[in-house]
């Protein structure tokens, strides 16, 4: 209104029914940088930026402080922490689990991919052979008992 139409600044101001002095500082921002004076035009002034930038960081720094006390709960192995993230891994994104029990992205990617090692693979016969026996004697035979039919097949 005001360099298109020359309208005085005062009366354009009245009728846009901002302050005079937000309609000048918009006129000198948008003599000063005409590309960046309008957030329209898919660019962002680099204070605006900044803002943004800062605020992402204090949201992650927020989620970070209020699952703080939870990390106490992931004081265990490797393993029970990666299953954590893979368990939950289709409820929040990746990189926000990986942060919470402090395992690294791409660790979490390579014990998601890796096959199965022969030691896994002999733990389940071992579970295997132990739940067998237990519940083969009724549920009666304790940890002797139990050893001694483990090593009579041979498993330990």
């Amino acid at each position: 209104m005001v360099t298109d139409r020359g309208v005085a600044v005062a009366q354009a101001a009245r009728d846009l029914d901002v302050a005079e002095s937000v309609l000048r500082r918009w006129m000198r921002e948008l003599t000063a940088a005409p590309a960046a004076a309008f957030a329209g035009n898919g660019q962002m002034r680099a204070d605006l930026a900044e803002i943004a930038a800062l605020k992402k960081e204090v949201a992650r720094l927020r989620r970070s402080v209020t699952s703080s006390g939870k990390r106490q709960l992931f004081r265990t192995g490797g393993d029970m922490r990666v299953a954590f993230v893979a368990k939950h891994r289709h409820i929040w994104p990746v990189s926000w689990l990986c942060d919470v029990p402090d395992v690294s992205r791409s660790g979490f990617h390579a014990w998601l991919n890796r096959p199965t090692s022969a030691r896994e693979i002999h733990d389940a016969q071992l579970v295997t052979a132990i739940e067998t026996s237990f519940k083969a004697s009724y549920r009666s035979y304790g940890a002797r008992r139990v050893w001694r039919d483990v090593l009579q097949e041979g498993l330990a």
